[in-house]
């Protein structure tokens, strides 16, 4: 069986699960967006909704084996990978070697990691399959310990037959992928869960600056709608890059500093970024967008 037929066997079992599949190049990063994507879909609505091929990382996940194929096609050394988190119905504790092992055994001695669909990864870890609790699990770094990483809501995995690019290992099963999945155990969902928040349309935010230009005002809507929908492992450096950009206006003289921080900030606030850190990120944004000016071009 040629390489490809391999991976095209994999992924249509893992449809079969319940899994959406796609390609990720051949060093576990998505490939590249498209010119078009890289600057029109900047929110996760339009990546969801984009119809490329491969573009948006795990948002090209897909329940369709023709597009995986010719994804496969397109990239046949890309690692097979699948989407986590509600679109798949899984939440994954991730155990990277060395460092997160002692801490698996451990949570394991201690009952807190029962039985489960496991994946060795081709560096020696472990991903550990457990069925998604319905509730929003963001993934991130960490979040079950020293080494132990969350892959679940915004997340995805490499799955077997793929080869990790730097030991030339196998990702590989221990017993069966189709086996049905523990539920994710109710004290890690109630770690891990997004806190709840108000709607976000239940609080306005602060009025725009008088002197903003059309150009400048569809900008600062659209910097903060960017914000607004930020996932959760993206948020921080979503500040940042919102507030580089309008901070090019506002040393253009296009929109107000002071006012273009208060929206800076309400945003921020919004999705839960540290308070003490929201204003050194808007500022940081702004001294280095003072030497980029950018004028309306309308």
């Amino acid at each position: 069986m040629s390489a490809r037929d391999e991976t095209l066997r994999a992924a249509q079992g893992y449809i079969g699960c319940g899994w959406a599949p796609f390609i990720l190049s051949t060093s576990k990063t998505p490939v590249a967006n498209c010119e078009r994507c890289r600057a029109e879909h900047t929110l996760p609505v339009q990546m969801e909704a984009c119809n490329c091929l491969t573009c948006h990382g795990f948002y090209s996940a897909t329940f369709d084996l023709d597009r995986v194929d010719e994804m496969i096609r397109l990239h046949p050394r890309g690692l097979l990978a699948i989407r986590t988190g509600a679109p798949s119905r899984t939440a994954v504790v991730d155990v990277d070697a060395p460092h997160g092992l002692p801490v698996m055994r451990q949570l394991i001695a201690d009952g807190q990691l029962p039985r489960t669909v496991v994946q060795q990864t081709g560096s020696g870890g472990y991903h550990l399959l457990y069925r998604h609790p319905g509730v929003r699990i963001p993934s991130g770094a960490g979040k079950g310990g020293t080494g132990v990483d969350i892959k679940a809501d915004g997340g995805y995995i490499v799955v077997a037959p793929s080869i990790h690019p730097r030991t030339r290992k196998k990702y590989r099963w221990i017993g069966s992928c189709s086996d049905d999945l523990t539920p994710l155990p109710q004290a890690w969902v109630d770690r891990l869960r997004e806190p709840d928040r108000a709607p976000r349309g239940n609080a306005a935010p602060p009025p725009a600056g008088p002197a903003a230009s059309r150009y400048a005002e569809a900008a600062l809507r659209g910097e903060l709608e960017r914000l607004l929908e930020a996932p959760d492992k993206q948020r921080n450096d979503t500040l940042i890059r919102s507030s580089f950009s309008l901070g090019q206006l506002v040393a253009a003289g296009l929109l107000d500093e002071n006012h273009t921080t208060a929206l800076l900030t309400w945003a921020a606030e919004r999705i839960g970024l540290t308070a003490g850190e929201i204003p050194k990120t808007i500022a940081s944004g702004f001294r280095a967008a003072a030497h980029h000016p950018r004028g309306d071009v309308a």
